[in-house]
């Protein structure tokens, strides 16, 4: 009989003799490239005392701050430099750690979507400032903004006025998760643009300007209108980068503190539908959630491999809703349609169905995305939504063959899903060199315990790696001995349904005494041994079968 032995001391160490694969190989690969992107730059949020410059960034760029227009007289160190600056951030979180938390995952979304915000401040009224951008990747590629030439100026205003009419205007952002995006507001009667962040000081699906801190024609001090004034939003970033609206306040000459107006950025309609992780035969359902300004009708295309499933349908949940069907019109090809009750609306952000289904059992596992295409809005005057946006789902269906999933997370770096059947066990191998197939090394041994595993902080030391996975079962048994917190446990893997004896020793010379330490059957084909004890400081374990 063959046995495989461990020895644990401090640090586990595994000696395999041999195992049963089954299953099948799955492979992804990781490219470490990006193209340097460093575009569309404004000048925005000009004070006597500061400024700020937004743009299209592929990394946080760096700046110069000159006191000319050649680039002669560099002020580094006479200016502060502050990249993606925030007012307060979630103003609904009052514990100081949970605030910066929330500053630095809406700076992180701003970088995600390319965008970039750069505030120089320390400056002196009614001076003009030259600055110059740069972005660098690891291969020590340039880009520099402006290529060539003299160096843009900002000159900073003489002085802040005495504000009659404070108005402050909050907008509504369509899409599924808007914040991090930069929107600019901007007034015909002043050259001068405000940028803020999305989520900054409002809630998450909301920009704030506080409009009298655009600068009037002048330059002089900030801007003091009457009458009807029109300010124009654009969206520099995410989903809905394509939206410009134009909003009109009325500015008299009575005393005003904070007046605030609150507007919804176009008629929108922004369909989400979610994810799930299921086994193959299992019944399961998908939330389908609607972001809209207030539209009476919608419907969507889903295109599936409708073979896979032996049920769909759409289930209404919002109580706005008289009618949500799925209707096949081809194959592959499905149409939802909602229709809201006589006399209202689907307004706001909700969860208005769910999607059911239940996956046949006789299928290859897969990943089968749920993407609504050709969506039509409609709203109460019969005019259809000019914004529409969709945030995709998807079902992970496993059957017999593990999945692998890899993905970059920004700042974290790489990270891997494996996605299988509970209580089975999997071995994900991985290599840098397809051309060799001995290249191929073990990684790590997976028992499942749900049917998805993720594994973050990978090797990001090469530019392309790739992964697969495979089921096994071990004949011979294989034994991995862990010290956690100076816990000792014990994972063996084996066929369900075999006994097994585990023994140790202490000493490994000589005449080895192995003495029982657990016998038991194996149900799956793994199984985790604790409260094995502490107390030698040197100890050998092995498996064996019965």
């Amino acid at each position: 009989m063959r046995m495989t032995r461990h020895k644990l001391n401090g640090v586990g160490r595994l000696v395999r003799t041999g195992w049963l694969l089954t299953g099948i190989l799955i492979l992804l690969c990781y490219q470490a490239s990006a193209a340097l992107v460093l575009t569309n730059i404004s000048v925005v949020n000009v004070t006597p005392g500061s400024f700020s410059i937004v743009g299209s960034a592929s990394v946080a760029p760096t700046i110069s701050v000159f006191a000319d227009s050649g680039g002669a007289s560099n002020l580094a160190g006479q200016v502060g430099i502050e990249f993606y600056p925030l007012y307060t951030g979630d103003p609904r979180l009052t514990n100081s750690y949970d605030r910066r938390l929330n500053q630095a995952t809406l700076r992180q979304k701003t970088a995600n979507q390319g965008l970039v915000q750069i505030r120089v401040s320390d400056c002196s009224p009614g001076t003009t400032y030259y600055y110059r951008l740069q972005v660098t990747n690891n291969s020590g590629q340039q880009v520099v903004w402006p290529a060539s030439g003299l160096l843009p100026g900002v000159t900073t205003a003489r002085e802040n006025s005495f504000v009659i009419q404070s108005r402050q205007l909050v907008l509504d952002l369509p899409g599924v998760d808007p914040s991090g995006a930069i929107i600019t507001l901007s007034n015909k009667n002043t050259g001068s643009l405000l940028a803020s962040v999305a989520g900054d000081g409002v809630l998450s699906n909301q920009v704030y300007f506080s409009v009298n801190d655009l600068i009037a024609a002048s330059g002089d001090t900030n801007f003091l209108p009457l009458g009807n004034q029109d300010f124009i939003a654009e969206v520099l970033g995410s989903s809905t980068s394509t939206i410009l609206q134009t909003y009109t306040l009325n500015f008299t000459t009575d005393f005003l503190i904070g007046q605030e107006n609150e507007f919804t950025l176009g008629n929108f309609a922004v369909v989400s539908i979610g994810s799930t992780v299921q086994l193959a035969g299992a019944s399961g359902s998908l939330p389908v959630g609607l972001y809209a300004s207030g539209i009476t009708n919608l419907t969507f295309v889903l295109n599936l491999t409708t073979n896979r499933f032996s049920s769909l349908s759409l289930q209404a949940l919002s109580p706005q809703l008289s009618l949500a069907t799925l209707q096949s019109i081809g194959s592959n090809s499905l149409l939802a349609s909602f229709r809201a009750v006589t006399g209202q609306t689907l307004a706001g952000n909700q969860e208005i169905a769910q999607l059911n289904f239940t996956t046949v059992s006789n299928q290859s596992s897969a990943f089968i995305p749920f993407a609504p295409q050709s969506l039509v809005g409609v709203n109460v005057d019969g005019s259809f939504a000019n914004n529409l946006a969709v945030q995709s789902g998807r079902l992970v269906v496993i059957a017999n063959e593990p999945l692998l999933e890899a993905a970059l997370v920004p700042g974290i770096g790489r990270s891997l899903v494996l996605y299988g059947k509970p209580w089975s066990s999997y071995e994900i191998q991985s290599t840098t060199n397809l051309a060799q197939p001995a290249a191929w090394s073990d990684w790590r041994r997976v028992p499942m315990t749900n049917l998805m595993a993720v594994f973050s902080g990978l090797d990001i030391s090469h530019p392309s790696i790739f992964y697969r996975a495979y089921e096994f079962t071990a004949n011979p048994p294989l034994l991995e001995a862990q010290l956690v917190n100076q816990n000792r446990s014990i994972l063996t893997y084996g066929i369900p349904g075999t006994n097994y004896l585990v023994q140790y020793s202490t000493n490994l010379s000589g005449v080895v005494a192995w003495h029982p330490l657990l016998s038991y059957t194996l149900t799956n084909s793994f199984q985790l041994i604790t409260n094995i004890g502490n107390s030698n400081p040197l100890i050998f374990y092995r498996l064996r079968k019965q």
